[in-house]
C-alpha cells in the first residue's frame, strides 16, 4: 500500500509539472553524463568508457629505478679503528645503538629526526679492531657505502657508490668524492 502511494505521488508530480516521461529521462541522462564527465576530468581521463576497476582510478606505487654500483679501493696507512672513527665523525654516520636511542626517546623531536635518518637507509656494522661498514643515501637517489678492514698495520678502504643515473657512476663525477673519502680516512681532511 505504501509503495502505491509513493508511485501515485510521483506520477501526480510528473503530470502536474507537465513533463513527459521522455523529458524526465532526458534530464536524468544529462545529469548522469555530466557527472561522468566530471569524474573523468578529475581522474585525468578523457575516455567515456569505464575501465576495468569500475570507473575508479588506479594508483600505483612508484617503482624504484634500478641502481648500478661502482667501487674504488685504497690501501691506507692508518689503523682500522682510527680510519673508521674519522669517516664516521666527518660524514656523520650513526651507529645502530645511537639510532635506537633516538627512536626510543621520549622526546618527539628526536623520534622525528630518527625517522628522517632511517629514510636515508643507514648502514652500520662494526667489529672493532678488524672491520667497519657504514653508509647511507647520498643525494636524492644515490647511495654511498664505506668499508674499512684491517690490513697489516694499516687498513683497506672500500668505497661503493650506487646510482640509477649513469652519469653519477663516471670517474669525472666520483673521483673528487673518492679522493676526499680517502683523505678523511688518512686524517688529511678533518
Amino acid at each position: 500500500m505504501f509503495r502505491q502511494k509513493i508511485l501515485l505521488v510521483c506520477l501526480t508530480g510528473a503530470l502536474v509539472s507537465g513533463c513527459s516521461m521522455e523529458e524526465i529521462a532526458s534530464v536524468n541522462k544529462q545529469i548522469s553524463d555530466g557527472a561522468e564527465s566530471l569524474t573523468n576530468t578529475l581522474r585525468g581521463s578523457s575516455s567515456s568508457s569505464p575501465d576495468s576497476s569500475g570507473g575508479m582510478p588506479t594508483l600505483y606505487a612508484a617503482q624504484p629505478k634500478a641502481k648500478k654500483d661502482t667501487s674504488k679501493n685504497y690501501n691506507i696507512p692508518v689503523d682500522v679503528d682510527t680510519a673508521a672513527a674519522r669517516l664516521r665523525r666527518y660524514y656523520k654516520f650513526m651507529t645502530d645503538e645511537e639510532l635506537n636511542t633516538m627512536r626510543n626517546s621520549q622526546n618527539t623531536d628526536r623520534k622525528v629526526v630518527a625517522g628522517a635518518i632511517e629514510e636515508a637507509h643507514p648502514v652500520w656494522a662494526a667489529t672493532p679492531g678488524s672491520y667497519y661498514k657504514m653508509g647511507n643515501d647520498w643525494g636524492d637517489e644515490d647511495h654511498l657505502e664505506l668499508e674499512v678492514e684491517k690490513n697489516g698495520s694499516g687498513s683497506r678502504l672500500y668505497i661503493t657508490y650506487s646510482s640509477p643515473n649513469p652519469k653519477h657512476l663516471t670517474d669525472d663525477f666520483l673521483l673528487p668524492l673518492y679522493v676526499k673519502v680517502k683523505n678523511v680516512a688518512e686524517g688529511k681532511v678533518r
